[in-house]
């Protein structure tokens, strides 16, 4: 009877500290009380205004991260000001849009009422960044999924370290090899190692993304593979009809280039970044190949600072691509 109680009692308090757990992990302004907004969405659901989703949905104008919690913010301060203590999801809609015109311009009104409707036509999204190694793609690639609100990216790394455990170094020695290691700049073909290596990678993650449209899930493919115009060719004739947006984001200044494999391999230094430094002419050489690749194949090239206008030129794509959808 003892080891009962003590057994009830230690189930008590774990099941409190779960309970306490999972309260302090809700974010604060979904935590429904007597001055929340409630939103009545399409599926009868009652959810609370959320100012960070909201600002996360204006991210895909454009926006600054910060302008756009401003700009969520004073929506919520205005329905709140109206006395409103419930509102129906289209009205939201109605009262962001009219918000949006005036304080942030009829562009990025237009640009955030197309991109709800892009989204709803259901078409799964694949954006697509490539680059050598430290133009800074996988901060892009990251930081334009959460703008444009998709959950997966999949990394052309990842694909290749996959493809090593199943495909023996005898049958695709250049598999396994480092990118770095393929290239010879003295060669009649420099890159004719690199291109096998890059085709068998990319034919596999154009496998995986086919999966994920399938089941209608938009994903961002980042990395050296994601050679470009590939996936474009792979997918064209896909079921689902999916929307492919390809970048190759390049670095024009060599200083900055070598700077930022500098700063990643003081920071990150599992990641290669000193390896890179010491075969920087390398490096040059596979964005010159892929900058070819690019053109050959109709890729837009892009610098990594401008993350707002690389958002706002990606959405522009899609909702072009969606505008006869219904």
């Amino acid at each position: 009877h003892r080891f009962d109680t003590l057994s009830s009692s230690r189930a008590g308090a774990m099941s409190a500290r779960r309970h306490h757990s999972m309260e302090v992990t809700v974010p604060r302004d979904l935590v429904p009380d007597d001055t929340q907004l409630v939103v009545h969405d399409r599926a009868d659901s009652r959810l609370p205004f959320s100012r960070g989703i909201m600002a996360t949905s204006l991210l895909a104008t454009g926006l600054a991260t910060a302008e756009a919690y401003l700009l969520a913010t004073a929506l919520y301060e205005e329905l709140r000001a109206d006395g409103r203590r419930e509102i129906e999801a289209d009205d939201l809609v109605e009262r962001a849009s009219a918000m949006l015109e005036q304080r942030a311009g009829p562009v990025v009104a237009s640009r955030w009422r197309a991109w709800r409707h892009a989204k709803r036509v259901r078409r799964p999204i694949v954006v697509a960044i490539a680059g050598a190694p430290g133009v800074g793609k996988s901060t892009v690639a990251t930081r334009l999924a959460m703008r444009l609100e998709i959950t997966r990216i999949v990394t052309t790394d990842t694909i290749r370290e996959v493809l090593r455990t199943v495909i023996p170094h005898t049958v695709l020695p250049e598999l396994h090899a480092s990118s770095f290691q393929l290239i010879d700049l003295a060669a009649a073909e420099p890159f004719s190692g690199f291109d096998r290596q890059g085709g068998s990678v990319a034919a596999a993650t154009s496998a995986v993304v086919a999966r994920l449209c399938i089941e209608r899930r938009s994903s961002v493919v980042e990395g050296i593979h994601a050679l470009p115009g590939y996936l474009t060719s792979a997918v064209a004739s896909h079921a689902t009809r999916p929307v492919v947006i390809e970048r190759l984001i390049i670095e024009p200044d060599a200083e900055l280039h070598r700077e930022r494999l500098a700063h990643r391999a003081r920071t990150e230094p599992l990641r290669g970044g000193q390896r890179g430094l010491e075969q920087f002419p390398i490096i040059r050489a596979i964005q010159d190949h892929l900058v070819e690749a690019a053109e050959a194949n109709g890729v837009e090239t892009v610098e990594p600072a401008g993350l707002g206008e690389l958002t706002q030129s990606v959405v522009d794509e899609i909702v072009r691509a969606t505008a006869a959808d219904g």
